[in-house]
């Protein structure tokens, strides 16, 4: 990969995207979509994809409620510069569609942090 587009996924977020870990303060999470819109600066929208395979979603009993635990397979590709990072991601929601589409955002944003 060419170091201009080194340098461009290593460019300093937005003071909105980074904020701290809800349940263990001593980790920062980055916003989702700030992950997007830095893949699409870098590599154009359209030129990267994101594949994901749901493994399970299976309920359980936390406290007094159900809840969701999610974990999923994803596959981020940019054929232009030849990247092809898998990783794995989980989530937990009251909403079995959250968790999956949780498990998948962690699985992009754990790909995506091998790029920088």
């Amino acid at each position: 990969m060419k170091q201009e587009l080194i340098n461009k996924l290593n460019e300093p977020l937005p003071e909105w995207a980074i904020k701290r870990h809800p349940s263990k303060t001593y980790l920062s999470v980055i916003h989702p979509m700030a992950v997007i819109d830095r893949l699409n600066d870098v590599f154009g929208v359209g030129s990267w994809t994101f594949e994901t395979s749901f493994i399970s979603c299976k309920p359980f009993t936390q406290k007094d409620r159900t809840v969701f635990m999610s974990a999923v397979h994803g596959t981020l590709k940019v054929p232009e510069h030849g990247i092809h990072i898998e990783q794995y991601g989980g989530s937990t929601n009251d909403d079995e569609g959250d968790a999956l589409k949780g498990g998948a955002t962690d699985a992009l944003t754990k790909c995506a942090s091998y790029l920088g």
